[in-house]
């Protein structure tokens, strides 16, 4: 079995091997591929750092409807997996609703 792993901040434990699982790491897949300010649509890969993306967005006076308190940490990826929220939650609804699509390599 293949384990993604990503900023390992989560509680749950999900990323973290059990027995002879492959581990994948997705800290190298952290590009912001395009924004779409018009649109406020963002492209980017599942290892992009929470704090980077929304720094990006931030210089384009935008910003990710998601607030973690391990932002510096956490990755995108694995905030789309659990539907991680945050103060933002409460005012912008949950993060599945804001993801337009996925683009999986099996």
């Amino acid at each position: 079995a293949v384990v993604p792993q990503g900023g390992n901040t989560g509680l749950v434990g999900g990323s973290v091997p059990v027995h002879d699982e492959v581990v994948l790491s997705t800290r190298k897949m952290n590009r912001i591929l395009s924004v779409d300010s018009m649109n406020q649509a963002v492209v980017c890969e599942s290892g992009c750092v929470l704090q980077d993306l929304d720094a990006h967005l931030a210089a384009l006076g935008l910003m990710m409807p998601l607030d973690s308190a391990s932002h510096s940490a956490c990755q995108i990826g694995g905030n789309v997996a659990t539907n991680a929220g945050g103060n933002r939650r409460i005012r912008y609804g949950s993060l599945f609703r804001t993801v337009l699509g996925l683009e999986a390599v099996l």
